[in-house]
């Protein structure tokens, strides 16, 4: 390893770097401390300025909790990609805080940081990511939304964060531009981390961000957790900003392919899933089309190597009928990983071959799919599910014909519908969770939608008393979530519109409209973030009994940017909270 600093003028190498080292210093020209930070480079890692996309390297931020060493979180992160077989195609860089704790005074020396490291490293700044624990988890999160044109996923274990750009204009485009984000809880967290990681993920889902929320039993404080850092760490890894351009040198490699197809090497396409993204993706997409099965099977494969883009999966569910018993498999094995990653497009495609919605080749394709929505839901069972959809087509394959096919389905629900069951407690174990299948889903679907289950009152046509307020509270719930609820018509996400049209529905009273107003507040979802306002509005929807609200306002008197800390406020909502949800939902 290498350890190199520059700034300005300034530069200073040492060489021989061990894990665990003292931090070194960041300086301006002046002589000035910028930022402490650690590195780990690979040994062989080519010179800075190497054009070769092959020859790159990513850049993985690594950002410590308040008090503890600035290298802490390389551990999890290096020996992860060790696992995966990454290790030499990484630069880890930790960075420590200007305080205690990370704060807004911290973008700059990490904008200053990255600079740095690509001036000392090859870096494709197409593949930089960001990891954090507790307060380097804030700085990560917060960091990535303010500067998505730096940053393109982020990591999070143990803390929340508040800072969030305002929508004044357009919607944030989650396919498009938006980084994506990977959040992680122990539940042998402390207990206010638990409620706090709980609330941040409310906020970020609500803002609209791509973002995989895992919760694990046996997770403690620290982050070195192989389940979650390998599955977490692969995902970040295959993803590519989506704000920057292609260079010159990735653009050549495309060109190359779609030139004349290449030969797979080890089953796929290495240098698409090197150059990934929707540009890649459009050139995997034509291989998908090949009339030779080698090819479209090359193809398949080398979309569990990388990320593309929802269309291109699109493509590949087509394949889960296709003639070649080999493609077929191919294409199911990419469309598991991606479901894994929340890809809803995967999801659904194996859904439907699964439950015969798509009529299946062989019946062993429909294992493969059953096996591929369990692998999607395997890290999601024990914890939150995110994707009750999964779960729909699980209880829906209790009943299959196929006695394979139950069993896939009756085992992976089992910690759902009794944990605690062994051969010899002498009772039945039980075939139903308490409260039956139907009711369990309801309440899986109603948590995983969070304050998007309201809009349900928007799919038929209001009347009575309160239809002008549902109207309105509906109208911004179109331009919220880009779709008419009535008709599933497609609409222009539009924020200013829809905040506007829900305040109105708001200031006539309307309860699920308060509660989302002050959510908006608290995300600057089409108005300027301001947590005092969305504490305001959560306040008079929880006094009207709207838990989630309660569940939000709770935490804002815990403290939060513009709101004086009131614990006894904090505590009056989580009782309330607490006596108004089912055990299984707290």
């Amino acid at each position: 390893m290498r350890l190199c600093g520059s700034a300005a003028l300034a530069v200073f190498c040492v060489p021989g770097i061990l894990p665990g080292a003292e931090p070194a210093e960041l300086k301006d020209d002046t002589g000035k401390v910028i930022i402490r930070y650690v590195v780990e480079a690979p040994e062989k890692v080519a010179p800075a300025g190497t054009k070769d996309p092959a020859r790159q390297v990513g850049l993985i931020l690594c950002f410590p909790e308040h008090d503890r060493p600035v290298g802490d979180e390389i551990l999890p992160v290096r020996e992860s990609l060790k696992r995966l077989g990454l290790i030499d195609h990484y630069v880890l860089l930790a960075g420590g805080p200007q305080a205690r704790k990370f704060g807004p005074a911290d973008h700059e020396p990490i904008e200053k940081l990255i600079a740095w490291a690509k001036q000392t490293y090859p870096i494709n700044p197409r593949r930089v990511y960001m990891y954090g624990k507790g307060e380097g988890g804030k700085i990560s999160g917060e960091f990535a939304m303010l500067h998505p044109q730096l940053v393109t996923a982020s990591i999070t274990y143990s803390w929340g964060w508040w800072t969030m750009p305002a929508e004044l204009k357009e919607a944030i485009d989650s396919e498009a531009s938006a980084p994506e984000f990977y959040m992680v809880l122990g539940l042998r967290d402390l207990s206010y981390h638990l409620t706090t990681v709980r609330d941040a993920y409310s906020r970020v889902s609500a803002k609209g961000y791509k973002v995989i929320y895992r919760e694990f039993e046996e997770l403690g404080a620290r982050t070195y957790h192989p389940t979650s850092n390998d599955d977490a760490i692969s995902w970040a890894t295959k993803l590519r900003n989506k704000n920057l351009s292609l260079s010159s040198e990735e653009t050549q490699l495309l060109k190359s392919v779609t030139k004349r197809t290449p030969a797979p090497v080890n089953g796929y396409y290495p240098d698409l899933a090197l150059v990934g993204g929707v540009p890649a993706g459009a050139v995997v997409e034509n291989l998908l089309g090949s009339g030779d099965s080698e090819v479209r099977a090359a193809a398949a494969e080398t979309c569990s190597r990388g990320i593309f883009s929802e269309h291109t999966m699109g493509a590949v569910g087509k394949l889960t009928t296709d003639s070649s018993p080999r493609v077929r498999r191919a294409a199911i094995h990419a469309l598991a990983v991606q479901a894994n990653w929340r890809s809803a497009v995967s999801q659904q495609a194996l859904i439907a071959l699964a439950t015969g919605q798509e009529k299946a080749v062989d019946e062993r394709d429909r294992i493969d799919a059953v096996d591929g929505i369990v692998q999607a839901a395997k890290l999601q069972i024990r914890g939150f599910r995110q994707d009750p959809e999964l779960f729909k087509a699980l209880v829906v394959l209790l009943s299959d014909k196929n006695e394979e096919l139950r069993t896939m389905a009756n085992n992976t629900l089992a910690p759902v519908r009794d944990a605690a069951f062994r051969g010899d407690l002498g009772r039945q174990e039980q075939k139903e969770p308490v409260g039956g299948w139907d009711g369990w889903l309801k309440e899986v679907t109603a948590k995983a939608e969070g304050y998007r289950k309201d809009y349900a009152v928007c799919s038929t046509p209001g009347s009575g008393d309160d239809a002008a307020k549902v109207s309105l509270y509906c109208t911004g719930g179109n331009y919220l979530l880009g779709r008419n609820l009535a008709t599933g018509e497609p609409v222009k996400k539009d924020p200013v519109l829809a905040f506007q049209n829900t305040l109105k529905a708001a200031q006539q009273g309307y309860v699920p409209a308060e509660a989302a107003v002050g959510m908006m507040y608290a995300v600057g979802k089409g108005v300027q973030q301001d947590y005092s306002e969305a504490a305001k509005w959560w306040t008079q929807a929880a006094e009207a009994g709207h838990v989630l609200a309660a569940t939000n306002l709770s935490m804002v008197y815990r403290g939060v940017p513009g709101v004086r800390p009131d614990s006894a406020k904090s505590e009056q909502w989580a009782k309330f909270v607490a006596a108004h949800s089912s055990p299984s939902s707290q």
